[in-house]
Order: C-alpha cells, then sequence, then structure tokens
C-alpha cells in the first residue's frame, strides 16, 4: 500500500509545517485532543486515527482545503463507472 504510506507522509508533513509556524507540538497535542507523541507519529507519517488527522488539519485552518481537493477528485472520477459487488446476493458462505 505504497499509496496510503506517502498519503501518510504528506499529510504529516502538512500538518509538521503548519504546526510549526503557530506553536509547539504540546499545544497542538493538547487542542487536537491526542497525546504529544501520537502528534510525532502523525508528523512523522505514521498511521494514526483518521479522526485525529483530519482534526489536526481543521484546528490549523487547512481542513477545507483538503476536502475541497478530495471533492474535485471525487468530481472527476464521476464518469468512472461504480465498482460492482463481486459478493452475489446470497452473500458469503459461513463456512471457513
Amino acid at each position: 500500500m505504497k499509496a496510503v504510506d506517502e498519503l501518510h507522509q504528506l499529510l504529516g508533513e502538512l500538518i509538521k509545517r503548519h504546526r510549526a509556524q503557530r506553536m509547539d507540538q504540546r499545544e497542538l497535542a493538547m487542542r487536537i485532543g491526542c497525546s504529544q507523541r501520537t502528534l510525532t507519529r502523525i508528523e512523522q507519517g505514521q498511521p494514526v486515527n483518521s479522526e485525529t488527522i483530519f482534526t489536526a488539519l481543521a484546528v490549523l485552518g487547512q481542513l477545507h482545503d483538503f476536502v475541497k481537493l478530495a471533492d474535485e477528485k471525487v468530481r472527476a472520477a464521476g464518469h468512472l463507472p461504480e465498482r460492482k459487488s463481486s459478493v452475489g446476493k446470497q452473500g458469503l458462505d459461513n463456512d471457513f
């Protein structure tokens, strides 16, 4: 899942750069309701709870831009066919 790892790295760097301009890690961690260690993990690009990442982006005033970009990507993919479920109407067998 290289793309997911890259996204964690990018979001971590974005949060770190905006945070460094305004406050130290302790203050941002307190504002978003996580430990300083969790914030360090975010800034290092390690996976954490997405709600914590989105809260950090919101506190730093970056969530709107992130949502706008994601919305543009969804609209750009609007011409693509929707994914079809590979599971039949009966569902999956439960004998495993």
